[in-house]
């Protein structure tokens, strides 16, 4: 699903989102904002790329990220939920993180490239999703898998949303 479709999908029903965002540091909000009409849609997104904010901003217990990883469910679900205890008023919030290239961690928690991990609060419920993206090139394989999870995230939200 494309950012036109999904702002369309979320509009027709009156729906707000806000997002938590590492891996796509600010892609996801983005790609929403790009379509017109997106501010009733869009609430708004952090983007928490280094575990500081993600402890600061998100309420993301520094154990979490000792035993599982900044790239982890564990870790993306207390994003989620810090989100939604910010008092933003949103229908929908949305927490991403992942693996988009090598990197050095400071933990022993090896992960694959394309690995990412999305938690959706829907309705005072928490819907969580793993998926491994491989990039299509290893050409700017990096915004690849950026892009590929945006996409993955509004058909998740969709589908999320359909089910209830």
């Amino acid at each position: 699903m494309n950012a036109s479709d999904f702002n369309t999908f979320l509009s027709n029903r009156n729906l707000t989102v806000a997002t938590a965002e590492s891996i796509t540091a600010g892609l996801l909000s983005s790609s929403i904002a790009s379509i017109g009409g997106a501010s009733s849609v869009l609430k708004g997104g952090i983007v928490t790329y280094q575990e500081e904010l993600k402890t600061k901003l998100l309420s993301v217990n520094p154990e979490t990220l000792q035993n599982y990883s900044a790239e982890s469910i564990e870790t993306t679900i207390e994003m989620v939920n810090g989100l939604a205890n910010l008092g933003l008023n949103s229908d929908i919030y949305v927490a991403v993180t992942g693996v988009a290239s090598a990197s050095v961690t400071a933990y022993k928690v090896t992960k694959p490239i394309g690995q990412i991990y999305v938690a959706v609060l829907f309705e005072n419920q928490l819907s969580t999703f793993e998926a491994l993206l491989k990039p299509d090139s290893q050409e700017d394989s990096r915004n690849e898998i950026r892009e590929k999870t945006v996409e993955f995230i509004f058909d998740k939200v969709v589908e999320v949303i359909l089910k209830r």
